[in-house]
């Protein structure tokens, strides 16, 4: 009865998450879904991290498409500038599925974290020239976006962490990068998704409460609370100025860095 009641707790967070800043909610959902697995199921760490992260990514299917939809009823979503990245993006989130037990997580967390400082600093200092955006070239874009996908994809995240700072520092509106990045988000979430599921078929599980490696109680309790605070929280982004938006995403950033230093 506990793991539901912190599932659904986690899940209005997420929905705000998602709503407010763009974010998938991986950040939550990885830890709280591995550390649950472990307390609650007797699941070794390493085995309950790629559940954790494979949880979120397909979680973010569902609150990314919520997300995106409240977004573009907000006139919040540049779709000229998701067709940018939105090749680089698919490949590197279908690549996810092959490597994710590959590469050493701790190396990524690492530069995460730095990331998530610098960027941080980047946001809060960031003045904004509205008169001209400065994104380059769609082949350099979809380098960046398979860059991006493939460093959410391992950490379980959808990408609003890189896109949104990344497009702000682009001249783009902080408001517009928040919905542009959830739409990214759900496209990473659904393709990495289904490459991990693919990888999923060779392996052999005897735990009913899993499709793949997805963990289907977190599915029900966590995902479903929070597509109802998605859109709530969507609606709130625009009483919010440009400027204090960028401002509570780059607090939120170190936020961010700091639990990932600290776990």
């Amino acid at each position: 009865m506990i793991e539901p009641i912190i599932f659904i707790f986690s899940g209005i967070l997420i929905g705000l998450a998602a709503g407010l800043f763009g974010l998938g909610g991986g950040l939550i959902i990885v830890p709280v879904v591995t550390y649950s697995l472990i307390f609650f199921s007797n699941i070794p760490l390493e085995q309950s991290i790629i559940i954790g992260v494979s949880t979120s990514l397909a979680s973010m299917v569902l609150t990314g498409a919520m997300a995106t939809y409240a977004h573009t009823q907000n006139k919040n979503v540049n779709y000229t500038v998701i067709c940018k990245f939105i090749i680089g993006v698919i490949i590197g989130a279908l690549l996810v599925g092959y490597v994710i037990k590959m590469l050493p997580g701790h190396i990524i967390k690492n530069f995460f974290i730095i990331y998530t400082f610098f960027i941080a600093y980047k946001t809060y200092n960031h003045k904004i020239n509205l008169t001209k955006s400065s994104l380059p070239s769609n082949f350099i874009s979809n380098i960046i976006g398979f860059f991006f996908s493939i460093i959410s994809g391992l950490v379980g995240i959808g990408g609003a962490t890189l896109f949104v700072p990344y497009l702000i520092k682009n001249n783009m509106p902080a408001k517009l990068a928040i919905g542009t990045s959830s739409a990214l988000g759900f496209v990473i979430g659904l393709a990495a998704s289904i490459s991990i599921f693919i990888g999923s078929l060779y392996s052999v599980s005897t735990n009913n409460s899993m499709f793949g490696f997805i963990y289907l109680p977190a599915i029900l309790f966590l995902t479903l609370p929070s597509l109802i605070f998605v859109k709530l929280s969507a609606n709130w982004l625009l009483k919010i100025s440009d400027e204090n938006v960028k401002k509570l995403f780059s607090y939120l950033l170190l936020i961010i860095g700091l639990l990932m230093l600290l776990n």
